[in-house]
């Protein structure tokens, strides 16, 4: 099993805490239509080298619904038809498209509802109208209602909440509660992501005054994912909770160390033990595949124990942990024989079977400290 990611880095505006690559001053639909073109010629060259079925397609930014229906439908229509002539027609599982609370109508509703498999992101992050002002999210309160009243009489059912916790301005129960309004408008919810707040320097000492400290954002965070809990949906990942069968795919994939494709500027993609991240330029990538050049920046060779320690590190993510089996099977190595002296002498943080290793619920917000022990 192995996805495809494509990279739309559109925005109208930019969020202060918005470490992700994305273009705030090219919002036309010439340049819409050129970056299209350029993803799709991009795939044809790249799945002539990748010999697995892709069965899950993520559009992230940035913004992809800034590109309205009729071009993300061009798109993917394309992108379909390139991906069926080397799976053989086979189904993909999701298609997961993230989108702006704004940019969400009837018709765009209408569209989401004639993709098969699809799976709907949305960032809330928060309803408190201050910090969505302090940290430049152009949305009102009444923007996301509206758009949970109407999302909530479609046929969608597999749909996604984004969350984060710790914002400016934000007190110990507003995600919380945040999280029971939101459930309040669109009880049948699937999954939910729940991120803390992350800043640089100049951010945090620009709000300084306004936020959380950690032990604080800690407690905060802790409310948050009870919430969730209580709500049914049942924590899979550090920063994810999900009803039964409705897990992010294409997220799971990554976290399992499987492979993928990444289309558009900045996207990173991974297979045959190289991960290659492309040009950040949009003017560079464009160039690139006017030339019928892959757009790549950088490559790197995955080595074996470079690989050994991400498939450690991303699995210990999960709440499942690390599956013993996966481990031997990909890397001919006992596990338990190599990591056995270093996991007994911190065995207060894991719980040990045959089949996995996994990091206790109580120890969870301390996960990436844990990981690096076995690094």
């Amino acid at each position: 099993m192995s996805g495809l990611y494509i990279h739309i880095p559109f925005c109208k505006y930019k969020c202060s805490y918005c470490n992700f690559y994305s273009i705030v001053n090219m919002n036309s639909e010439d340049i819409y239509k050129k970056y299209i073109e350029a993803l799709i010629k991009e795939l044809k060259l790249r799945i002539r080298y990748y010999n697995q079925k892709i069965e899950t397609i993520y559009l992230g930014g940035g913004t992809p619904s800034v590109l309205n229906k009729e071009f993300l439908k061009y798109l993917l229509k394309n992108i379909l038809s390139i991906i069926n002539n080397y799976n053989g027609n086979d189904i993909i599982k999701e298609i997961t498209i993230e989108s702006n609370i704004n940019d969400i109508n009837i018709e765009y509703i209408s569209f989401l509802e004639s993709i098969e498999n699809i799976r709907l992101s949305l960032g809330i992050q928060t309803f408190n109208e201050k910090s969505l002002s302090v940290i430049n999210r152009h949305t009102c309160k009444n923007d996301i209602i509206n758009t949970l009243k109407l999302i909530n009489k479609s046929s969608l059912e597999n749909i996604s909440l984004d969350f984060i916790c710790g914002l400016p301005l934000n007190t110990e129960n507003q995600i919380r509660d945040d999280i029971l309004f939101s459930y309040d408008l669109i009880p049948k919810i699937k999954h939910a992501s729940l991120y803390y707040l992350e800043l640089t320097e100049s951010l945090k000492n620009k709000w300084k005054d306004m936020l959380p400290n950690d032990e604080e954002s800690v407690l905060f965070y802790k409310k948050a994912s009870d919430t969730l809990e209580s709500l049914g949906l049942i924590r899979y990942e550090v920063s994810n909770f999900s009803l039964s069968n409705f897990q992010s795919i294409h997220n799971s994939n990554y976290w399992l160390l499987k492979d993928y494709l990444g289309l558009g500027v900045s996207a990173v993609g991974c297979f045959n033990n190289i991960r290659y991240e492309n040009v950040k330029m949009i003017r560079d990538y464009f160039n690139a595949l006017y030339n019928n050049k892959l757009p790549a920046k950088d490559e790197e060779f995955l080595d074996e124990d470079t690989r050994k320690k991400e498939f450690i590190f991303l699995s210990l993510r999960t709440v499942k942990g690390i599956d013993i089996n996966a481990y031997h099977y990909i890397f001919n190595e006992n596990f338990y024989k190599k990591y056995s002296g270093i996991i007994n002498k911190n065995i207060e943080y894991f719980i040990v079977s045959d089949d996995y290793l996994s990091i206790k619920k109580c120890y969870f917000n301390y996960v990436d400290e844990i990981s690096l022990l076995l690094l």
